[in-house]
């Protein structure tokens, strides 16, 4: 099916309607899932569409404030919330990461949600979450990569990916 917001998509009744999207983060061209969250039989809203073109339109400044925000929640939530007891092995997984530019080397747009309209009204105009895999962390086979939350064009919660679903 062709969206006239998203483009080419697919419905599946475990998660709504995916798509695909290609995203600049710091210079670097990704392609990024879209999860458009709908109920068996429930079209896209309008709901979601404006939330999710009001990120494609304010992606240049929104990548700074995303980038700002993670950098702060890795260096004062988490990092050194858990690893290994090796002060080397410890070093390894949770790198010293102090600027933007840092950060963006070692975070990868991973999907874009946006929640069905009954779940995400009650949210402030306009919210998605931004989904990122990172390269801190060690080798953690539960690996949860890191979740921004933006409503209003602002980053208002930063997290694991699982805050999203």
């Amino acid at each position: 099916m062709i969206d006239e917001v998203f483009g080419e998509i697919e419905y599946d009744e475990d998660t709504g309607y995916t798509g695909h999207t290609t995203l600049t983060l710091g210079g670097t061209e990704q392609t990024v899932e879209v999860l458009i969250g709908c109920d068996d039989g429930e079209d896209i809203s309008q709901f979601q569409r404006d939330a999710f073109e009001a990120l494609l339109k304010g992606w240049d400044e929104m990548q700074h404030k995303i980038a700002s925000a993670i950098l702060e929640y890795y260096n004062e939530e988490e990092k050194g919330a858990y690893g290994p007891e090796d002060e080397a092995e410890f070093e390894t997984w949770w790198p010293d990461i102090d600027t933007e530019k840092e950060l963006l080397k070692k975070i990868h747009l991973d999907s874009i949600v946006i929640g069905s309209e009954y779940v995400m009204e009650s949210y402030g105009k306009n919210p998605l979450y931004v989904l990122f895999n990172r390269d801190w962390g060690g080798e953690d086979t539960e690996d949860n990569g890191v979740a921004v939350l933006i409503e209003d064009g602002e980053v208002t919660e930063v997290g694991y990916k699982d805050i999203a679903f």
